[in-house]
Order: C-alpha cells, then sequence, then structure tokens
C-alpha cells in the first residue's frame, strides 16, 4: 500500500509551487542634497528663529528644517533656496 500524495505533504511540507516572490528593486535613483547644502538650511532654520520671533519663525524654522532633512525641493521653484538666502541675510536682534 502506497502513501497518498496528501499525506506526504502534510509530513515533508508543500512544495516548491508556493515559494514566496522575491521583494522588489526599490533603490531610487534621485540626487541627495549635498552637506554643504543642508548645513545651510539647518543655518538659516536656526537663524530663522532668532529674526523672526512666535509663530512665524518657527514656522519659518521648521519648513528649512524639513527642506535640509529632505534633501530635495519638491516644487523645483526654487522658493526654500530664496527663503534661505533672505533669512541669512537678515540681522539678527541686539541680545540674541
Amino acid at each position: 500500500m502506497s502513501t497518498p500524495t496528501w499525506a506526504t505533504t502534510l509530513a515533508h511540507g508543500s512544495l516548491a509551487t508556493h515559494a514566496v516572490p522575491s521583494p522588489p528593486d526599490v533603490r531610487g535613483s534621485a540626487a541627495g542634497m549635498p552637506f554643504h547644502e543642508a548645513m545651510r538650511f539647518r543655518a538659516a532654520a536656526h537663524h530663522a528663529r532668532r529674526v523672526y520671533p512666535g509663530a512665524l519663525g518657527e514656522l519659518v524654522a521648521r519648513e528649512l528644517r524639513a527642506h535640509a532633512d529632505f534633501g530635495r525641493e519638491l516644487a523645483g521653484d526654487g522658493l526654500a533656496a530664496r527663503l534661505a538666502t533672505q533669512v541669512l541675510r537678515l540681522p539678527a536682534a541686539p541680545g540674541t
């Protein structure tokens, strides 16, 4: 008497027909922001909190920090770069 095929599958595991597919290749090709540019955005974020008191300074600082962390501008209009340049040109308030 021979062993039924369903019993062999139970005893030895499933066959290779139920193999798990390999994960997709998700490496991106976007170029990252140079380190010196990210540091310029971080410096502008720090400076924004000194030149714009309150919520406005916090908002500008968060936006510039997020841009430095993300490392790429989505809009492509250069707004974040212009904002950083404008903020860095402002003199700090006395005593800060």
